[in-house]
């Protein structure tokens, strides 16, 4: 296979007619029409480039030389078992994914949530379409499997759902599509862990749709730990209808590559979102969190906290929009983003947009960066700590005002241990 295939005035890329011969065609013909109908979207547009606004602070100009080939056709990929890496959640049950496609083997059974590789048609493609995303077009284009979580009451567990990236001897991509329908006054608490294996560069493209019905409650936390060489594009549509609540957390502490969006649609009064994120970089890392929230409706609330620090030769995005439609009055809708530059190396790109057009609101945002006040490790120095480890308690006390917002308890601990780990390597790499 060639590295990359053109298309005349597009960024050159591995997604062409090879990489998709080489994927195996759904065995459901309405499925099959639908990945379909996106590659007539995807291939006249290719990635995106540095010209799409959305984009310009995330150039895909690495990730689109590499000669990824689809994962399904790595016929020397062998995962016998979760990482030992991976913590286990007390209480929660697994859902394990290989290259995006479920392993029932290494799965737990589910209690009252409806799981299914069949795709939600009422669904599929109406919260993330490929005409309205390039992560949704590309996703859509070469999908393998749908995987669809239906919860009807309020589940009794925590389901943690695991996505393991896989390479054999050559650089494989896939492209995994989640479902999640919220029936009404129903409740579910989910947690993604993302994370690959040592080897040949991955290509993760996951997208996910959340349907939250009235009254409907969504907790979902995602990890992105990719390995230092491979790439994660991911994008979630979100749609809430009267009185319903969610809460997001989304961290990400590796990868070459990284962006996280979310996209949410407020179509019910009273409905609330609560979304925040945390990062920690250094090497030549690049992570990326772009949203996108739209009040439709009044009586709506929304709030996001991003916070992040950065080293090495590494790079933070923060985007940012919040859109209040006309008759979304009495909206509450906020947003900030905070960084750290832990070196001279790093930089960090914000951009935080309000897009307001009801008079009867209150809307807010900011941005700061900047580095670890002196004055503060003088304090800590003075009280006899040492100065790595007066830096490593200022950087998760400056992080914490994020992971705090996680409302259950046991997963702000474990996210906490996830960023305490971080720092503890970063400070192994920085004595030896």
């Amino acid at each position: 296979m060639k590295p990359a295939q053109r298309i005349s005035g597009l960024m050159e890329h591995p997604f062409g007619a090879d990489y998709a011969r080489g994927t195996p065609a759904p065995a459901d013909r309405a499925l099959a029409a639908f990945r379909e109908q996106a590659r007539a979207v995807f291939e006249p547009q290719g990635l995106p480039g540095p010209r799409n606004e959305s984009w310009r602070f995330t150039p895909l100009r690495t990730l689109a030389k590499v000669p990824f080939i689809p994962a399904a056709a790595a016929d020397d990929v062998d995962v016998a078992a979760v990482p030992p890496q991976i913590a286990e959640l007390p209480g929660a049950a697994r859902i394990v994914l290989v290259n995006g496609i479920l392993r029932a083997d290494l799965s737990d059974t589910l209690d009252g949530v409806e799981l299914s590789t069949t795709a939600d048609r009422a669904l599929l493609g109406h919260l993330a379409s490929a005409a309205s995303a390039p992560l949704a077009a590309l996703n859509a284009s070469f999908m393998s499997q749908t995987l669809s979580l239906r919860v009807s009451t309020r589940a009794a567990k925590t389901i943690h759902l695991i996505s393991i990236a896989a390479a054999g001897s050559q650089p494989a991509a896939f492209h995994p599509r989640l479902l999640i329908s919220v029936n009404k006054g129903a409740s579910l608490t989910l947690v993604e862990t993302h994370c690959g294996l040592p080897g040949q560069p991955t290509l993760a493209n996951p997208v996910t749709e959340i349907d939250l019905a009235e009254g409907a409650s969504l907790k979902r936390y995602v990890q992105v730990t990719e390995q230092p060489d491979s790439f994660h594009l991911a994008a979630t549509g979100i749609a809430l209808a009267a009185r319903s609540r969610f809460e997001g957390f989304h961290m990400g502490l590796g990868g070459a590559l990284v962006r996280q969006e979310v996209n949410a649609v407020m179509r019910g009064t009273g409905a609330a979102l609560e979304l925040n994120g945390a990062y920690a970089l250094d090497g030549h890392s690049h992570h990326d969190f772009t949203t996108s929230i739209d009040h439709h409706v009044p009586g709506c609330a929304s709030n996001q906290v991003f916070k992040g620090v950065v080293d090495g030769g590494s790079h933070g995005v923060y985007q940012g929009r919040i859109h209040v439609a006309r008759d979304a009055q009495k909206t509450d809708a906020r947003q900030l983003h905070k960084a750290l530059f832990l070196g001279r190396g790093p930089q960090i790109d914000c951009k935080p947009e309000l897009e307001i057009y009801a008079d009867d609101v209150q809307c807010a945002h900011g941005a700061a960066t900047g580095e670890i006040d002196a004055n503060h490790l003088f304090y800590l120095a003075a009280r006899g700590i040492d100065p790595a480890t007066a830096r490593m308690l200022l950087v998760e006390a400056f992080l914490a005002d994020a992971t705090g917002r996680i409302t259950d308890e046991n997963l702000r601990a474990a996210f906490t241990r996830d960023i305490q780990g971080w720092l503890s390597r970063r400070s192994l790499k920085a004595a030896a």
